[in-house]
């Protein structure tokens, strides 16, 4: 097995995220129009009720493995990485049972409960299979990462999102084509009267978001059996010599001890910010009914008494999962990062450490930041690129977006800034800056929302100011803790204003279009015209100030052509 440093591997993850996020669209796009705003509800309703409790049995699983396999493995401990695995598979595995029967048992309570809607308990109970199948995944991941191959994580990824777009479409179209055929047939379906096949649209909505669900669950599922059976097949690189090397391993209950000890608070703190997810649920539909009550304006085509639903379906299922994807690459920067911080941490090797923080920062940074630029600057355009046809929704949503594209510059850098001050035993760190972001969040929503000239926009802009709470937060307790001095116009002022001029490029290529009439462009040409044109004037204004790394790319190049020719 070959080792990855972190710039590959953060290569390698990254080429990951990009084929699932764009998986993850082409998925996304349909069902939104499949379900609609009020479907979307039911669908981000059910991960906003359900997520609290898959973080409390699941997260940091990944990381705990990583750093104790990367621990060991750095100190000639081969045997004992091995048994951080098997201890892991079998404890985390026992939880993810548990917690599963439990999701089972609560499901209908919590539908009537969180939901306002009994029938949406076949939502939650078809993410019940997910916390045992994560568990076991989350598991391998974490023992290949910490060994420096991303490979395993990379692939189960992609076969993961495969698997759950195709079935998850498949699953909703057919539920709601039933509902249509059994309407059409006997006036009704599930058991009830319709008055319109819209009627029968309307009442199938649950169904087709869990069959949607239960898509991705068994689609975990697959993915833990291929990374589980690949890596029987292909090896871990541990040969018969190292473990006879070192064949002594610690007792069981002290290694299922050190894994609680590592995976707990990053629980604690994924609790933290899943719960802020769950009261969102609360608050953005109680601020909404408010603001409602107080003269809100309404869409046109909307019933009021399912406006807050469908504004927050429209906002989760289009602003939030926009906004959610640049973090969810540079997350990866952190998780790349881990074995080399690991490594340098126990070795007592501060310069190594240093480096490692500073390259995840700067590179985190020239990601995040003309992203989350060219969404403020084109929230509508993204919105009608992605989600054409969805008027009311994107009306909705535009502001929000806007917002928040500020507010996933800040959540980008923030995100592997707390994975590494997990990796280095800050723990407690993490979970109070959650805390604290979280708080501030919610305080935002019970103020902002209920106001009739806000509204949505509110939630956005208590995000926004969480969001940077906790960035600029991590970031400074991280560069303290490793007593790393950045260069802040190459890390910062440099990538700023080069995002500056790619978002202001972005937006007169859009007001050309639309202003010059007799140039016929659709909406989608015009907007990938802008995206490639602030693309290339941000590249371009980074090496004219020589920000990109020129010889790391020269030599790279010289490297390819002289292995090919």
């Amino acid at each position: 097995m070959k080792q990855q440093g972190f710039l590959k591997g953060s290569a390698i993850l990254l080429g990951m995220v990009f084929i699932t996020k764009a998986i993850g669209l082409a998925y996304k796009i349909p069902l939104t129009h499949l379900l609609g705003g009020r479907g979307m509800a039911y669908y981000s309703g059910a991960f906003a009720v359900f997520t609290p409790l898959l973080a409390a049995s699941g997260a940091g699983i990944t990381s705990a493995v990583a750093r104790l396999t990367a621990e060991n493995y750095a100190l000639g401990r081969y045997a004992q990485a091995r048994k951080v695995r098997s201890c892991a598979l079998v404890t985390y595995s026992l939880i993810g049972l548990a917690a599963g029967i439990a999701v089972c048992l609560l499901s209908l309570p919590l539908a009537g409960s969180f939901l306002h809607d009994r029938r949406a308990f076949l939502t939650l109970a078809a993410l019940a299979p997910l916390l045992l199948f994560s568990a076991i995944l989350n598991v391998e991941r974490g023992y290949y990462e910490g060994l420096r191959n991303m490979l395993p994580t990379a692939k189960s990824e992609i076969a993961e999102t495969v698997l759950k777009a195709l079935m998850g479409l498949f699953g909703a179209w057919g539920v709601m084509l039933y509902a249509e055929k059994h309407y059409l047939a006997d006036g009704g379906c599930f058991g009830q009267f319709c008055r319109s096949i819209d009627d029968a649209r309307a009442l199938a909505l649950p169904f087709a978001a869990a069959a949607a669900i239960l898509a991705g669950s068994l689609s975990t599922g697959a993915a833990a059996l291929y990374i589980a059976f690949s890596g029987r097949r292909h090896g871990d690189g541990i040969t018969d010599e190292m473990l006879a090397s070192d064949p002594v391993t610690d007792r069981t209950a002290h290694t299922v001890k050190r894994l609680f000890c590592y995976s707990l608070p990053i629980a604690a703190a994924a609790v933290i910010t899943t719960l802020t997810v769950t009261f969102d649920l609360m608050a953005i539909n109680r601020g909404l009914r408010l603001a409602v009550n107080s003269g809100m304006s309404i869409p046109e085509g909307i019933p009021c008494d399912e406006l807050p639903d469908f504004i927050y379906g429209s906002y989760t299922g289009l602003a939030l999962m926009i906004c959610g994807l640049i973090p969810t690459f540079t997350a990866m920067f952190g998780k790349s990062a881990l074995p080399s911080l690991t490594e340098a941490a126990s070795r007592r090797n501060e310069k190594s450490l240093s480096r490692s923080v500073a390259d995840m920062i700067r590179v985190t940074a020239i990601i995040a930041l003309p992203c989350g630029a060219m969404l403020t600057a084109m929230p509508r355009e993204t919105l009608c690129f992605l989600f054409g046809g969805r008027d009311a929704e994107i009306a909705c949503t535009v502001m929000p977006l806007r917002i928040l594209g500020i507010g996933c510059i800040f959540m980008s850098v923030a995100l592997p800034s707390l994975s590494a001050l997990q990796t280095l035993g800050m723990w407690k760190t993490p979970v109070l800056l959650t805390l604290a972001g979280g708080a501030v969040k919610i305080a935002g929503e019970l103020i902002l929302i209920p106001i009739p000239s806000v509204g949505i926009n509110g939630a956005a802009v208590s995000a926004l100011i969480s969001q940077m709470l906790i960035s600029l937060s991590a970031t400074a307790v991280l560069l303290v803790r490793t007593r790393t001095r950045l260069r802040t116009g190459r890390v910062i002022l440099g990538p700023a204003f080069a995002s500056l001029l790619c978002a202001v490029s972005s937006r007169l290529v859009c007001d050309i279009f639309k202003r010059y009439t007799f140039i016929k462009l659709g909406e989608r040409p015009m907007y990938l015209s802008a995206l490639v044109t602030g693309t290339f004037i941000y590249i371009l204004t980074l090496w004219l100030m020589n920000i990109l790394p020129r010889k790391a790319i020269k030599v790279y190049f010289l490297k390819k052509f002289r292995k090919n020719y």
